[in-house]
């Protein structure tokens, strides 16, 4: 049996790389959306250069586009790719939500639950009207000129927070955390049971993915860097959200460094072993793979492996080689 395995491109849109990862076995391909190209529009041309490969939002945010919007592009996304379209949501943060949707950061738990309600009825092609905290669409289906393919496609939440993670339990079909302490995780699958009794669904009902920062080099020291450079990178840019989980597992000391660094550089520096080696894979391939199976042994049902942001194509390369299902 194949190994299931994701591979996450986050800014990249390169369509060797996708052709590569359909040919090496991996599961399916996620696509970052943030404050670049849109992941709809990435994954609408991945799915014109492959055949089985699935295609996922990793992830986009429900402050973003209503619910029928994104209902519509994963269906048509769905249609084109002849059934394999994977819709990643998430709250995202204030940061994108405010300042660049120019939205308010509000509520984004029920939000969330509603929003997830709303895709299944519009995939559903519920005519009837829906009266919601959030929207009061009068009808919940497409025209009759276009109809689903699937109306069951799988809806994964990129849940970080307890109350989240129980909210996915209760409601997703898939969990997809990011830069998750490894340690922190099994309390996690506990919230993460909680919801699921709350929705009279089992551990079975729920796919639990997860993205691994994987930073494989044959000189173990620039991998650990290329490591370093990524953490630095999501604690400065998006303050006060990865940052409360790394808190949560006794980092506080490593992620006051890291905010009050000067320079970047220096941020760079103060990221500790131990942060590292609790949110990331790294060293050379040899040892990589035995440390991917450790998350599976963990729980992780999905591994979904990403190449440090900013590394060079040579990294991610192998990266992409070094986990690679079919390997």
């Amino acid at each position: 049996m194949t190994t299931r395995t994701g591979f996450l491109l986050a800014l990249e849109d390169d369509l060797d790389t996708v052709k590569t990862a359909e040919a090496l076995g991996y599961e399916s391909l996620w696509a970052a959306e943030g404050q670049g190209k849109s992941a709809f529009g990435k994954l609408e041309r991945w799915a014109t250069v492959t055949e089985s490969i699935g295609l996922a939002t990793g992830i986009v945010n429900i402050f973003a586009r209503t619910p029928a919007t994104t209902a519509s592009a994963i269906a048509t996304l769905d249609d084109h790719s002849d059934g394999r379209a994977i819709l990643g949501l998430g709250v995202a943060h204030p940061g994108v939500v405010e300042g660049f949707h120019g939205a308010k950061f509000e509520k984004p738990l029920p939000r969330m639950h509603e929003y997830i309600e709303l895709i299944r009825r519009y995939l559903n092609g519920d005519v009837s009207g829906y009266d919601g905290r959030f929207f009061s669409p009068t009808r919940t289906a497409f025209w009759d000129a276009f109809e689903p393919l699937r109306s069951d496609i799988p809806i994964y939440n990129g849940a970080l927070g307890p109350g989240n993670v129980r909210l996915t339990g209760e409601f997703a079909d898939g969990w997809v955390p990011n830069l998750y302490p490894i340690d922190r995780f099994e309390t996690a699958l506990e919230w993460l049971e909680t919801g699921l009794d709350r929705g009279g669904r089992t551990r079975d009902d729920i796919d639990v993915a997860m993205y691994i920062l994987t930073a494989v080099d044959e000189d173990s020291t620039v991998a650990h860097q290329a490591a370093a450079h990524h953490i630095a990178y999501y604690m400065r840019v998006i303050p006060g959200y990865y940052e409360r989980v790394a808190r949560k597992a006794g980092l506080d000391e490593t992620v006051d460094d890291i905010l009050a660094a000067p320079t970047f550089d220096a941020a760079v520096t103060a990221v500790s072993q131990e942060f590292i080696d609790l949110v990331a894979i790294t060293g050379t391939p040899e040892t990589a793979v035995e440390q991917l199976n450790q998350y599976r042994r963990a729980g992780v049902d999905l591994p979904i492996v990403r190449a440090p942001s900013g590394c060079s194509d040579e990294m991610r390369d192998t990266v992409l080689q070094t986990f690679a299902p079919e390997s």
